[in-house]
């Protein structure tokens, strides 16, 4: 990981009178060894999204890194599947696999749900590949989307007056 290359001199001489020498130069490349699995910048995210944003909207970008070389340092990036309301994690949220930007797959209503949490894998390319999972936290926030409600007092369904008298 620290060097790709060698360049080395080879000088070889003879014993005789006068004594001959040649040089020659050998370039000797060094191969990469997929060793190294992805690491990601933090070991957990924390994402904060407003409820009601429209489906396709970028909400974070998370990012890994691996010291490998070439192929085997190249990064995709997936949502592990999983249940969210009984539908499917993929359903809510889905990620860019090249460049890890997180986009909401539908709008979000802070009533309905507060919090969930997502797996997200990079994988390198090499061969077998290596991957790494984090998990990120994602918390709505509500807006003020819903007008008040009066409870009490109930008017009467029933036609009568509901009036009520107090001693």
């Amino acid at each position: 990981e620290q060097v790709s290359e060698y360049n080395i001199t080879v000088n070889a001489t003879d014993k005789g009178t006068p004594p001959l020498s040649t040089t020659t130069n050998i370039l000797l490349l060094i191969s990469d060894k997929n060793d190294n699995p992805p690491i990601f910048d933090q070991s957990f995210y924390t994402v904060y999204v407003t409820e009601n944003v429209p489906a396709g909207t970028s909400i974070y970008s998370i990012k890994a890194t691996d010291l490998d070389w070439g192929q085997n340092s190249r990064i995709r990036y997936c949502i592990i599947d999983g249940e969210l309301n009984e539908a499917p994690v993929s359903s809510y949220v889905s990620i860019n696999s090249e460049t890890g930007v997180i986009y909401t797959g539908r709008s979000f209503d802070y009533e309905q749900f507060r919090d969930f949490q997502i797996q997200v894998k990079a994988e390198d390319g090499g061969s077998p590949s290596l991957s790494t999972n984090v998990t990120v936290n994602v918390f709505i926030v509500d807006q003020n989307d819903n007008s008040p409600e009066i409870l009490y007092p109930s008017f009467p369904t029933d036609g009568s007056t509901g009036v009520e008298l107090a001693p």
